[in-house]
């Protein structure tokens, strides 16, 4: 897709072609003399950090040039920053760091708003979804101001510091980036050897972080937090169902991978439901899909082993150890958080909003939710709730049609992919993990993980776009014009 040359920077280099030589000249001139005295005015009076933001001016504009004409490049690579640039991350004066894939996500919404800007056309890609999440975006970034508004008076604001809404404004940066990363990848992922790739990468490197993990390997380069093991899984057993021609020793391998990372999860790490549980519901969605026979006997042969077999010990201590280490807890923060929610119902109290009512009124187990949808609840009011299921329903019921108009073949086993795994990832936000992190869990640094269920969400659009593109074009019928 031609992004470049004849769009934003050529537009501007046309722009600027038509403007006198000496006017050109001149104005170069006049701005790196200015440039230079600001900086050196700076630089004596001390004021080092403004004078080094000048000094890196003019590289970020190289930056921006390269940037815009690379465009197709950088949404391409975005997998890989989340994935394996995970010691990549950029301070922020607090507890908060910026991960790289978080800054290439900014810098590309920000190139692109402005290309659509000077262009005047509008580009982001049409789907069921595109306007519920639009809505939902607009929503969070009114919830800010509203929450402001409605704040209660008596809630003790020193307890959180002095940069709270520096906070605010940081987690709603970081959710609108992850809600603008579907439209990315759907818009320029265009071609299917970049969906190929995109799914590459997560299984090369999701079977990296399996060793990892298993072999206890402490590394700090690979990415493996969040639901990483749902997008390693979910497609490996999906081509190993819906893949006939598939030999026997790629078969083979198909089933070690899948099976060596279950027991690294269920079997290792049982007590980590989150980190499971999605990934589970996934498979038996592509199952069900596959054979709803086989569907059924394995779900009655899993309840049996579970509630009769020897699982049921297992299942019973894991059960144990969750309510040892606070699971039932939860109910009570939801309860007192409810009571939050329902003083400010419309609105919410906005991104993190509600974490000073915690510390105010409940500073003795001032905790957060760790339920997704609470916190929608809590942020975004019950008005930002009911267009996120909006938004919800009508990305599951597309993600479905992507699926069934897929033509045989790769397309059609990575749409099945990502809308199973975006139902799991769902399931996910009851069980403690984010689609919308967090400012005192997550925090902006959870946007380079969480940011999977997004890019996946994208291929939808991508391969809906890919697999109408690939359709043939029909034949004029030239008998039926002739007896006319």
């Amino acid at each position: 897709m031609q992004f470049v040359r004849g769009d934003t920077l050529g537009y501007l280099s046309y722009r600027l072609h038509q403007l006198p030589r000496v006017l050109k000249i001149g104005g170069v001139l006049l701005g790196l003399l200015g440039l230079t005295l600001l900086i050196g005015l700076l630089g004596g009076s001390g004021r080092i950090i403004p004078m080094l933001a000048l000094v890196v001016l003019p590289f970020m504009a190289v930056s921006f040039g390269a940037s815009v004409r690379y465009f197709d490049t950088l949404v391409l690579i975005l997998p890989l920053t989340a994935l394996v640039l995970r010691f990549i991350e950029l301070p922020t004066g607090t507890q908060s760091t910026l991960p790289a894939s978080l800054v290439l996500t900014l810098g590309m919404v920000a190139i692109w708003v402005l290309t659509m800007i000077v262009r005047r056309e509008w580009q982001v890609p049409a789907s069921p979804f595109t306007w519920p999440l639009l809505i939902f975006m607009l929503i969070c970034i009114i919830s800010l101001p509203w929450g402001i508004l409605w704040r209660d008076p008596i809630l003790n604001m020193r307890v959180m510091g002095g940069n709270f809404l520096v906070t605010q404004v940081g987690s709603l940066m970081t959710m609108i980036s992850l809600m603008c990363v579907p439209f990315l990848v759907g818009h320029f992922v265009d071609q299917e050897w970049k969906i190929k790739f995109y799914v590459g990468c997560f299984i090369v490197v999701g079977v990296l972080m399996t060793a990892t993990q298993f072999l206890n390997i402490r590394q700090n380069i690979l990415n493996d937090r969040g639901s990483w093991g749902l997008w390693l899984t979910v497609p490996l057993f999906t081509m190993l169902l819906f893949t006939p021609s598939l030999r026997w020793r790629w078969r083979a391998l198909l089933i070690g991978l899948i099976g060596w990372h279950l027991y690294l999860v269920v079997g290792l790490n049982t007590s980590w439901l989150s980190g499971w549980l999605p990934t589970v519901v996934a498979m038996l969605l592509v199952l069900f899909v596959r054979s709803r026979l086989v569907f059924t006997i394995l779900l009655a042969f899993a309840l049996a082993f579970t509630i009769l077999g020897p699982a049921r010990e297992h299942i019973e201590q894991v059960v144990a150890e969750e309510i040892d280490e606070g699971g039932m807890e939860r109910l009570d923060i939801w309860g007192r958080n409810f009571g939050v929610i329902m003083d400010h119902w419309f609105l919410g109290t906005g991104p993190a909003g509600y974490a000073p009512y915690n510390m105010t009124y409940f500073p003795w187990d001032a905790r957060s939710t760790h339920n997704n949808h609470m916190d929608i609840l809590a942020q975004f009011g019950f008005v930002g709730m009911a267009v996120w299921i909006w938004f919800t329903v009508a990305s599951v019921r597309y993600g479905w049609r992507v699926f069934r108009q897929a033509p045989e073949g790769f397309l059609r086993i990575v749409a099945l992919t990502a809308v199973t795994g975006w139902i799991g990832a769902q399931v996910s936000m009851i069980f403690g993990d984010w689609m919308l992190p967090f400012a005192y869990n997550q925090s902006i640094a959870g946007f380079s993980y969480i940011v999977y269920n997004w890019i996946f969400l994208g291929l939808m659009i991508s391969i809906d776009h890919v697999s109408q593109a690939a359709e043939p074009i029909a034949a004029p019928q030239y008998e039926a014009l002739a007896r006319r």
